[in-house]
Formats: C-alpha cells, sequence, structure tokens
C-alpha cells in the first residue's frame, strides 16, 4: 500500500511537472532589416534580443544574409550574458561565397576559451579579460544598464570582444543628440570600434533602428515587415530555427508596432441618439 501509494504521488509529480507552464524569455527586441549598399537592396538581417527572468541572463541572436551584389554572405550570432552582461557564452558562424568560419565560446572567471575553425582547420584561443569587458553585440543594453543610461552628450568608452574574430578591441560611442528618423523618436550615437566608423539610431527601449557606414555607403534598415527584408534573398525555417528557435516575426519594434496601430479600424462613430445617455 505504501508502495502503490509511492508511485501514485511519483506519477502526479511527473504529470504535474510535464503540465506546469515553462518560464519564457521576455523578448526585449526582435526586428528585420534591410542591408542597403550604395542604396541598392543586397541582403537582411534578423535580430532578437531576450532576457531569461529564471536563469538571470540576456540572449542576444541574428541572422544575416546577402546576394551576389553584397559578396554572398551569411552569418549568424547566438550570445548569451548574465544579468550583468558580462560574458557566458557565444557561438558564431560564418560563409562567404564558399569559405566557413565557426567559433564556439565559452567564458569562466574573466578568462575566455573560443575554438576558432576554417576551412576545417581548429585553433584555440584563449585570453584573459580586461575588467569589464563585454561581447560588442550587447553594447545598447550596457549603455542603458549604465549609471546615465542613454543620454545625449554621454560618451561611453569600452572594451568589448569582437564576436567574429574572438578578439578584445577598444571602442567608443557618443550618443550625440536625440532626433527624429524616419519619423520616430531615437538617440544618434556615433560609433568608433575595430577601426571602424558608423553612426546608429536607438529607440529609448533599446532597438537599433537604422546604422549608417559612410565609409563602404552600408545603410542597415529596420523595416515594419519581414518581407521588406528579405524580398528575394530567401529564408531557410530550418536555419532560423536553429539561430532562434523558432522562426522570429519581428514584431516587437517601434516600427511594427506603429503599422499594427495603423491598421486597425477606426472606431466608429455612435449612432444620433445612442451616444451613451438615455435617448428623450
Amino acid at each position: 500500500m505504501v508502495r502503490a501509494s509511492s508511485q501514485i504521488a511519483t506519477v502526479v509529480f511527473l504529470l504535474a511537472a510535464l503540465g506546469a507552464p515553462k518560464a519564457r524569455a521576455d523578448v526585449l527586441f526582435e526586428g528585420y532589416s534591410k542591408i542597403l549598399s550604395g542604396g541598392v537592396h543586397v541582403g537582411y538581417v534578423v535580430s532578437r534580443y531576450e532576457y531569461d527572468p529564471r536563469k538571470k541572463q540576456f540572449r542576444g541572436a541574428y541572422f544575416l544574409k546577402t546576394g551576389a551584389l553584397g559578396s554572398d554572405v551569411t552569418e549568424s550570432l547566438k550570445a548569451v550574458a548574465d544579468v550583468d552582461l558580462k560574458p557566458v557564452s557565444y557561438e558564431y558562424t560564418s560563409m562567404v561565397g564558399k569559405k566557413t568560419k565557426t567559433i564556439d565560446a565559452k567564458f569562466s572567471k574573466d578568462k575566455m576559451t573560443a575554438v576558432l575553425t576554417e576551412e576545417g582547420k581548429s585553433k584555440t584561443i584563449r585570453n584573459d579579460l580586461p575588467k569589464g569587458t563585454f561581447l560588442s553585440n550587447f553594447l545598447v543594453y550596457l549603455m542603458l544598464k549604465s549609471k546615465n543610461g542613454l543620454q545625449a552628450g554621454t560618451r561611453y568608452e569600452y572594451t568589448a570582444i569582437a564576436e567574429e574574430d574572438a578578439s578584445i578591441v577598444k571602442g567608443d560611442a557618443l550618443v550625440e543628440k536625440e532626433e527624429k528618423y524616419k519619423g520616430f523618436a531615437a538617440y544618434k550615437i556615433l560609433n568608433r570600434f575595430k577601426d571602424s566608423k558608423f553612426t546608429s539610431y536607438v529607440a529609448e527601449k533599446g532597438g537599433v533602428l537604422g546604422t549608417v557606414t559612410p565609409a563602404n555607403s552600408i545603410n542597415v534598415e529596420l523595416v515594419a515587415k519581414p518581407n521588406e527584408a528579405v524580398g528575394g534573398f530567401g529564408m531557410n525555417a530550418a536555419i532560423m530555427k536553429s539561430v532562434f528557435g523558432d522562426v522570429p516575426v519581428g514584431t516587437t519594434n517601434p516600427l511594427s508596432q506603429a503599422a499594427k496601430e495603423e491598421a486597425l479600424p477606426a472606431t466608429p462613430a455612435p449612432a444620433p441618439g445612442k451616444s451613451g445617455g438615455a435617448s428623450k
């Protein structure tokens, strides 16, 4: 009898565990952006940032694809940081033409161990991290969490990991001013990282609305609908699921939300004599 009761209790526990709702990460930003080179649509990038309250971790991921006019590049990143945005791990992959590269990096006690594989040949990169080093993909969220937050006239000097080669690089970002970007309130941020200078337009909550790189005439522009970014470049659902866990719908951003609000039907005017009071 005791054994039977124990078995019943075990079954009840398993059913409860299987039926219990699983904590989901909070999506902070998700969107599709088109990549323009000299004004020509050459590809797209899908990005998502989320926070997992159960694990107390930030996760950032993106998938990028360009066609022949954009050097035929496919690139993805899955990055994880703790609640203070200290690096935990990341996986980076790229294919340029037929040349492939992957980086699998892990972090522990201010040390990085990364395995870089190019064209079938692997090497291990080990580095000590200077205090405050973070994954460059999380720059905007680190700025948001700083003492001053995003504030015009504030300069941020930092040391970050460039995920594409596992190097440790110094950079700086100047929040120049607040201005409208395609009709949306944004902070104009002047960035310098890895000898590259570019301007980004960032929403108040941290989503990047667009970037401009004058040196190579590359612009990246957030769009309201996925098909505006993907165009004829194609999308593989299996690859998207391997990067994001699902296929992003791209609606957690200011442009998509504004487009959704515009599409809502207008509330019809009340009929005469039925405006809320009793008819007379």
